[in-house]
């Protein structure tokens, strides 16, 4: 099996990589003791994971693929499951961000050292996967796009079978 590799993705995640180190450098000042802050991103971060898992329910649903034989369910599959993937890590930074803002919380004020480079680590996390997530709502309406097709595509495979 050979993969494509797709350059639009790597420079899109490396665009986001450097916009989070930025980010997490220069915002770590206005996060640092702003319970305020810190509970924002706790709260958004939770929100998207509960949303993400249900995304990940819908699209590891065995519907989703697409009708016909098994080698065109097979080749469906992988699409599949590369986005359960992509899915999966994303979630992994939910909790990675939600993890560090924990571990902050317990570290603060013991070693300023650390609780600078933990804010700046949490806060790449939250960059980072907050904007990865403005991707989910069109990653949804993509799949329930293709469910759609391959619904038409199985009615007109049915209607053809019973054409004389």
């Amino acid at each position: 099996m050979s993969y494509r590799i797709d350059y639009q993705k790597i420079k899109y995640a490396i665009a986001i990589a450097l916009y989070s180190c930025v980010g997490a450098f220069y915002g770590q000042p206005l996060i640092h003791k702003n319970d305020n802050a810190l509970n924002i991103i706790v709260t958004v971060f939770s929100i998207l994971a509960g949303f993400l898992v249900a995304i990940i329910t819908v699209i590891g649903d065995p519907k989703s693929l697409p009708s016909g034989s098994w080698r065109r369910a097979r080749l469906g599959s992988e699409v599949l499951y590369n986005r359960l993937t992509r899915h999966r890590l994303l979630f992994l930074m939910y909790l990675t961000t939600l993890l560090l803002i924990f571990v902050a919380t317990l570290l603060k004020n013991k070693y300023p050292l650390v609780d600078l480079w933990i804010e700046r680590i949490y806060l790449f996390f939250a960059i980072a996967a907050f904007s990865l997530s403005f991707q989910l709502p069109t990653s949804l309406m993509n799949l329930h796009k293709e469910r759609i097709e391959n619904e038409i595509e199985s009615r007109r495979e049915q209607e053809s079978d019973k054409l004389p």
